[in-house]
């Protein structure tokens, strides 16, 4: 698909056909100073930019790196764990950018922030991560 460079003078005639572009996928303008500007959605943009973003972190996380501020909610988790959410995150964000959705990354990332939530205090780790003995059940009467 070729794209159409407008113009800087171009946009008050042709404001709805740079629009109808943009809404499409995107417009390529050339200002008066010769920089070149697209106009697209907003969603292309957060996409693009999530993307971008979330490369640089799982690399540095897959490295080994001090974690950003960002990130810095994996330390409640140990290597394997960490491993297992740079996995994740991959899988998703290759999603985002097969699929341009950012729903279900937003998803699993909400799910890994709240699992470290929950491991990060001491007995509800030793609640999530401990081990099952059978004394810990008990027959219950149903109520009346």
């Amino acid at each position: 698909m070729t794209a159409t460079i407008y113009t800087a003078s171009e946009l008050k005639d042709r404001r709805t056909e740079v629009l109808e572009a943009a809404a499409r996928d995107r417009a390529l303008v050339r200002a008066v100073d010769g920089t070149a500007l697209v106009f697209t959605r907003l969603e292309n943009v957060e996409r693009a930019e999530t993307v971008a973003e979330w490369s640089v972190l799982l690399h540095r996380v897959e490295q080994g790196d001090d974690l950003s501020s960002a990130v810095r909610w994996l330390r409640h988790f140990d290597a394997e764990d960490r491993a297992e959410f740079v996995a994740e995150m991959w899988e998703a964000l290759e999603n985002v950018s097969a699929e341009g959705e950012l729903g279900a990354f937003r998803e699993t990332l909400a799910a890994w922030k709240t699992t470290a939530r929950a491991v990060a205090d001491d007995v509800r780790r030793s609640v999530l991560l401990g081990e099952v003995k059978g004394k810990d059940f008990v027959q219950v009467e149903r109520p009346a």
